[in-house]
This record gives structure tokens, C-alpha cells and sequence, in this order.
């Protein structure tokens, strides 16, 4: 169970080289930052990189993209957090 402020899901903006390190067996740790337009930074949150590979739920695969895209057929990930064990997030900002 996540912390009600934590995010659910977000897109990995750099899928190809990532996904590949993941099929490789190569984690590597995730940061994920918190922000609000009022208030600015409001957290920062650490996964280690074992903790996403005992979860491989964690990644879900996004649609190919389209035959116009530049990179047609290419097919990302997003990390759904919300599959992350309890004890697998560190909250760094703010302690």
C-alpha cells in the first residue's frame, strides 16, 4: 500500500534504452519527484533497482507506437507504482 500522495503510474520517458537494460537483467534505482504548482517540490522518493527487479509487475508495457510516429512500432513501458511492495519506497524529500 502506497502513501496517499505518492503516484500511481508514470510514463518512462526514455523506454528503449531502459527496457532493454530490463530484459538484460541490469536495474537500475528510480527517483521519483513530486511536484505542485503552488507549492514547487514537494517530494522525492527512492526505489532501489532490486526492489523493481524482485517486482516485474511493476512495468507494463504501452501501446506499439503508430505507422506515422518516427518511431513506428516502437513499444515503451509505464511503472505502475502502485505494484511496488510496501517496503520498497524511501521517502527522501522532505525526512
Amino acid at each position: 500500500m502506497l502513501r496517499n500522495d505518492f503516484p500511481i503510474a508514470y510514463w518512462a520517458r526514455h523506454g528503449a534504452p531502459q527496457q532493454d537494460q530490463i530484459v538484460a537483467g541490469i536495474f537500475h534505482a528510480l527517483f521519483v519527484v513530486a511536484f505542485s504548482p503552488s507549492r514547487g517540490l514537494t517530494s522525492i522518493d527512492y526505489v532501489p533497482g532490486h526492489i523493481l527487479q524482485a517486482a516485474p509487475d511493476v512495468f507494463e508495457p504501452r501501446n506499439p507506437l503508430s505507422a506515422s510516429a518516427k518511431r513506428a512500432g516502437w513499444t515503451g513501458f509505464n511503472y505502475n507504482l502502485a505494484k511496488l511492495p510496501k517496503i520498497g519506497v524511501k521517502r527522501v524529500f522532505p525526512s
